[in-house]
């Protein structure tokens, strides 16, 4: 499994959430298009490629330190509105296929929260998918759907399972997304996230 500097995979994941914000919206700017995003993954040079992801995100960055375990981004739009925000965090790499970028939860237009797992490798728009998740001993499949640009897998799941329950106990999220080209697998860790979902909470637009 092919290792990858952990700076690098939160600005991937950054700029994927970022692009699925906007596509999910329909206020994609013409100059953040996926292509963009797709021309940086491909580029061989981690800093060349660190460089030209940073590009692509100056109207939707963390706004908090890179290095915080859960960071808030606030997307705006570009016609006004109120901004897309979400909490992310990044699959860990050396227990994760490269293809899964990690969790996001993010607020929706009506009140409560998204869980989607974020995809560096697209899935066909609309398509459903059976995602296995490990609960200690036992597995429970979730039967989830891939959103309209085809970079996240929409978890049907309320977010606040994570802090009420056996779920709450969960000290990572093991999860296998089921797919006939290729299994995706991955952990995703889940420490800090009771408050990272009450800062998300305090930050969804009102009304």
């Amino acid at each position: 499994m092919k290792r990858v500097c952990p700076q690098l995979i939160l600005l991937i994941f950054t700029a994927a959430a970022i692009h699925l914000a906007r596509a999910t919206l329909a206020f994609t700017q013409e100059r953040d298009s996926p292509q963009d995003f797709e021309r940086c993954k491909a580029i061989a040079s981690d800093q060349a490629r660190l460089d030209c992801l940073k590009e692509l995100l100056p109207n939707g960055a963390p706004t908090e330190n890179p290095s915080a375990a859960w960071p808030l981004i606030r997307t705006p739009r570009p016609n006004g509105g109120p901004d897309a925000v979400a909490i992310v965090r990044t699959a860990d790499s050396t227990q994760s296929d490269p293809d899964l970028a990690g969790l996001m939860i993010r607020c929706q237009e009506k009140p409560g929260l998204e869980v989607l797992l974020a995809l560096l490798r697209p899935f066909p728009p609309r398509s459903k998918k059976d995602v296995v998740v490990t609960l200690g001993s036992t597995e429970s499949i979730l039967h989830a759907e891939t959103s309209t640009p085809g970079t996240a897998l929409v978890l049907p799941l309320d977010a606040t399972i994570f802090t009420i329950g056996p779920w709450r106990e969960l000290k990572q999220l093991s999860v296998t997304i089921r797919d006939s080209e290729s299994d995706v697998r991955g952990v995703i860790p889940l420490d800090g996230i009771a408050p990272a979902l009450a800062k998300l909470l305090a930050s969804c637009p009102s009304g």
